[in-house]
């Protein structure tokens, strides 16, 4: 995997950028989890979470309107040998979350944290191999909560899961 890490996140050299990016805590996590440096501030202190790394989770889209990331079905699976429904639980909410981050970012609501409330998810079809897609669009982006919907894809563009997650907007201590 090359190293995005180092690159400027504009065209042109911005040795003040690449050497934020360098020196990142979390640069490695970041990186592979695909999550673009616009991003990486926010997150210096806590980097994605462990559990991104852990389930393999890599980003896609990271825009206020739409956030997308896929994951493996194979290291992620029930004893069945399908997707375990809270691993697709856990999909929704890290999509809900950075979304909720996002906006945060976005709509200059610095010294905010978003901690998800409520998620509700219903399965629709076992994901059985590969890797499914989840994407996330939101529902209402306020001040104090946000509510974003996601929808979870196999391969194949088949439903598996639907969920929405709300996220209260506390204050940083």
């Amino acid at each position: 995997m090359t190293d995005k890490s180092s690159k400027p996140e504009t065209g042109g050299t911005n040795k003040t950028t690449q050497a934020t990016h360098e020196n990142h805590p979390f640069a490695t996590e970041l990186t592979e989890a695909n999550i673009p440096h616009v991003a990486w501030e926010y997150l210096r202190h806590h980097g994605p979470g462990e559990l991104v790394t852990k389930l393999g989770i890599v980003f896609d889209t990271f825009t206020v309107e739409e956030l997308t990331a896929t994951m493996p079905v194979e290291t992620n699976t029930q004893v069945a040998g399908i997707l375990h429904g809270g691993a697709s639980a856990a999909l929704a909410e890290t999509l809900g979350s950075f979304a909720a981050a996002l906006h945060i970012v976005d709509s200059g609501l610095q010294g905010k944290s978003p901690v998800g409330v409520d998620l509700n998810i219903t399965h629709h079809r076992g994901g059985v191999s590969g890797r499914v897609r989840g994407v996330c669009t939101p529902a209402h982006l306020g001040r104090t909560t946000t509510s974003h919907d996601i929808k979870i894809y196999d391969e194949n563009n088949k439903l598996v899961a639907t969920a929405r997650i709300t996220n209260q907007l506390i204050d940083l201590r």
